[in-house]
């Protein structure tokens, strides 16, 4: 393993790094690169838009009081709003292909608390989706993105996205489960599993109740991960949110509120006074619009 990299890792249990990133039609299931490709693709059929290899081009924004991926602030704590981008390009066969950028803050060392070489994310994805498999309306949606931080390239990895669902009259019921193909921030034989339920019902007068409950666990054959020295590695943790979503003059308005089971003192990722309060429950609103 590269000592950069061992270095980066051991940072981010003494409160220096952390990462995260990370697509619905019903209120906000997904968030990060998975989130951006369906949204900036959802209005795909609906607009008239130039073909181009058989495919369109949409877009999406969105500017939020945070940046929260399975529980955990990526902007340390709010301290700065987000921003996020994303262009897909997509076939009408299912496949599509697009690039996903976004603003980061992470807990570091530097004077004011911050980490100065991780301050964004972006790269490529592809993905393919299919309704309605074989007439039962199940339908899935599998994404490959490759995370490049631009500031500490030894912390690139690529992850993939795992969604199936299915309507239910106004309910819909869907289930993710999101592994790394690469090591986890380039850390040798570490690898992150994400498994979750995100449930959403259509409400009266154009709202969208949605929430979810996942588990974020590690699979690590590589260093030792004990850093508060108790004898036992405690990295995975349970992470859940629940909000309400409408369409207000064609932007998608989301309120929010997100918390974990992670208690300070007793995670080797988060149980630190560093970087604790990045997994605080908290409350965020986003502002979003495909174009």
């Amino acid at each position: 393993m590269k000592t950069t990299t061992l270095k980066t890792l051991v940072a981010l249990m003494l409160g220096s790094t952390m990462v995260s990133s990370a697509w619905a039609d019903e209120g906000q299931a997904e968030v990060g690169p998975a989130k951006a490709a369906k949204e900036s693709a959802h209005f795909t059929d609906y607009l008239d838009r130039d073909t181009f290899l058989g495919g369109k081009f949409s877009t999406w924004v969105e500017f939020a009081s945070d940046y929260v991926f399975r529980g955990e602030s990526e902007t340390n704590d709010g301290d700065i709003p987000s921003l996020k981008a994303a262009i897909t390009w997509t076939h009408p066969s299912g496949f599509y292909l697009g690039y996903y950028g976004a603003n980061n803050l992470f807990p570091g060392d530097d004077a004011e608390g911050n980490n100065p070489h991780i301050n964004a994310l972006w790269g490529p994805y592809a993905g393919y989706s299919v309704k309605d498999i074989g007439g039962t309306g199940i339908n899935y949606n599998g994404m490959f993105f490759q995370y490049i931080y631009p500031g500490d390239r030894d912390s690139n990895y690529l992850e993939m996205f795992n969604y199936v669902d299915k309507q239910f009259g106004r309910f819909n019921l869907k289930l993710e489960y999101s592994p790394t193909i690469t090591d986890w921030f380039g850390v040798e034989d570490l690898q992150s599993h994400n498994v979750a339920v995100h449930p959403s019902v259509s409400l009266p007068y154009g709202l969208t109740l949605s929430g979810g409950v996942g588990y974020q666990f590690f699979d690590n054959k590589g260093p030792s991960l004990d850093a508060d020295g108790d004898g036992k590695e405690e990295l995975d943790w349970w992470h859940w949110n629940i909000g309400l979503s409408r369409n207000v003059f064609g932007f998608n308005v989301d309120v929010r509120y997100h918390d974990t089971d992670i208690k300070k003192g007793d995670h080797d990722f988060y149980g630190f006074d560093s970087n604790h309060q990045i997994v605080d429950d908290r409350v965020m609103i986003s502002v979003s619009k495909s174009f």
